[in-house]
């Protein structure tokens, strides 16, 4: 047990040094969980929009939205309008 903790205590650290060098180690736990939700769309689909986010993080739609709102004021993603629907917007990082 003691070796699971000491690798857990290494990972978080790195995980730390990691959000400080992105820059996103300021964001709130909710910002956070929508941004790992966003890389982890667009690493296996290329693409992200606003639904995709709502199904995969489990947050609320009202949630995923002012999250969404609150990131695009603190100038970490920002939205375009999708070409294949013209009612979703696609998520992109600055």
């Amino acid at each position: 047990m003691a070796s699971l903790i000491s690798e857990l205590s290494y990972f978080l650290k790195k995980l730390e040094e990691i959000e400080k060098h992105l820059k996103i180690n300021t964001l709130t736990p909710n910002e956070k969980r929508v941004v790992h939700t966003i890389v982890e769309l667009k690493t296996k689909n290329n693409s992200c929009n606003i639904t995709d986010v709502v199904d995969i993080s489990g947050m609320s739609r009202s949630s995923v939205y002012k999250t969404i709102k609150k990131l695009t004021a603190k100038n970490v993603i920002y939205l375009e309008q999708s070409p294949n629907d013209k009612r979703e917007s696609l998520i992109q990082f600055f």
